[in-house]
């Protein structure tokens, strides 16, 4: 998304308290909790409404392509902010207001780069502390989409939040549904997998991997896959290669580190030589979010599990799950929020379900760096912690090959 400028208690953002939008309103027009609603209850409203915000605008910057603005939407203009956005924000206002921090509700791409930075560093309020939701960030801070902390925030609380992903991979999956099943799913894993393993690529190496797929995936890969790498990303027409997982490399602070959020924080950095900017695609804004930060976990699993001659299988039926080995389905999630996983998984144990063996599994870079993580998650899963294990990688691995 482009922009320009307590105690361990459980949040209450379920349905119930969601679907009323009537408290909102009030706040827009200026109601407070003195006028008669109790402030724990538009507490909780205040996340929900602000991920629906992040979703809605990333709907306009990562899928329709078009300017974010901080005026009123008209009748019949395209841009502009709704009623919905500013109800949304007049919550966050408040919140900022009470705790005399900044007003960082009062101008939409100030909220969206504050979006980028953990919940706790900017917004700390009570439900955030004890939703386990601190280091929680809404958007990616280096590419700019919502993350899936984000859109899990938003289920629930507005029919405008469809999935960024199911809009992201649509023409993905009808170009999919023309080909039979096992076809389509070989497609896919093998698609996605390049993609991961591909963050840079060039034209050649698009070419080749694509001379081995129907012509309708090929021209989807080269055109909405993947884009012009920024100019920014280059020092004198070179951009620097990170030696563990292929993307482009970054100066910061403390040194060179990989634009992969993932493998820059489980990884020492590493460079791998350069390559010409001229030549080099990157994967899209979205590709990068969806797939490829969550997929080098993924792809490392699988890696290790196939080095110890393991039958695994990567993305089986379309992704039903992120890996299965013989009756064991295993979803990877690196949710920094332990409590919000655990919410997600206990709603919906989605393509686990039909797997004897249901396996929850967890970057060990995850779990170091948050106290406690996989005794939060079982916590947090309540009855479904009967059925769903909870393993960091490293467990799993040993447990799978016994190494």
């Amino acid at each position: 998304m482009k922009v320009t400028g307590g105690s361990r208690g459980k949040a209450k953002y379920g349905k119930e308290v969601l679907g009323s939008t009537s408290i909102v309103e009030g706040l827009s027009q200026g109601e407070s909790a003195q006028s008669g609603t109790p402030s724990d209850v538009v507490d909780s409203l205040l996340l929900p409404a602000l991920a629906a915000l992040v979703m809605r605008q990333a709907r306009i910057a990562v899928i329709e392509g078009r300017m974010i603005a901080g005026v009123d939407k008209k009748y019949g203009s395209p841009i502009g902010l709704t009623v919905e956005d500013r109800r949304a924000m007049a919550l966050v206002s408040r919140a900022c207001l009470s705790l005399n921090l900044p007003d960082y509700g009062s101008e939409i791409h100030s909220l969206l780069a504050m979006s980028a930075k953990p919940l706790g560093e900017w917004l700390p309020v009570p439900a955030i502390a004890g939703a386990g939701l601190l280091l929680t960030r809404l958007i990616s801070d280096e590419y700019g989409a919502p993350t899936p902390e984000a859109e899990e925030l938003a289920k629930g609380f507005s029919s405008l939040t469809a999935g960024i992903e199911e809009q992201l991979f649509a023409k993905f999956r009808d170009a999919l549904e023309k080909h039979p099943k096992a076809s389509a799913t070989e497609y896919y894993t093998a698609i996605r997998a390049f993609v991961i393993r591909h963050p840079l690529a060039d034209g050649e190496e698009i070419k080749t991997f694509g001379g081995e797929l129907p012509s309708t995936l090929w021209m989807l890969l080269q055109q909405h896959f993947y884009e012009p790498v920024p100019f920014g990303w280059s020092t004198a027409g070179e951009v620097s290669v990170c030696g563990h997982c292929g993307n482009a490399m970054r100066q910061a602070i403390t040194g060179p580190s990989c634009r992969t959020a993932a493998c820059a924080v489980s990884n020492a950095a590493l460079e791998k030589g350069t390559r010409p900017a001229a030549e080099l695609l990157r994967v899209s804004r979205g590709i990068q979010q969806y797939w490829v930060e969550p997929g080098i976990d993924e792809i490392r699993f699988y890696d290790a599990l196939v080095s110890h001659h393991i039958a695994a299988e990567l993305y089986p039926h379309l992704d039903r799950v992120d890996i299965a080995v013989d009756n064991i389905g295993i979803d990877l999630k690196s949710y920094s929020s332990p409590e919000l996983l655990g919410r997600k998984i206990g709603r919906d144990k989605g393509g686990l379900a039909f797997y004897e063996k249901k396996w929850l599994v967890v970057p060990d870079w995850l779990v170091a760096c948050t106290p406690h993580y996989i005794d939060r998650l079982r916590s947090a899963l309540e009855d479904t912690a009967k059925v769903v294990r909870c393993l960091s990688v490293s467990a799993a691995l040993q447990e799978i090959t016994g190494a």
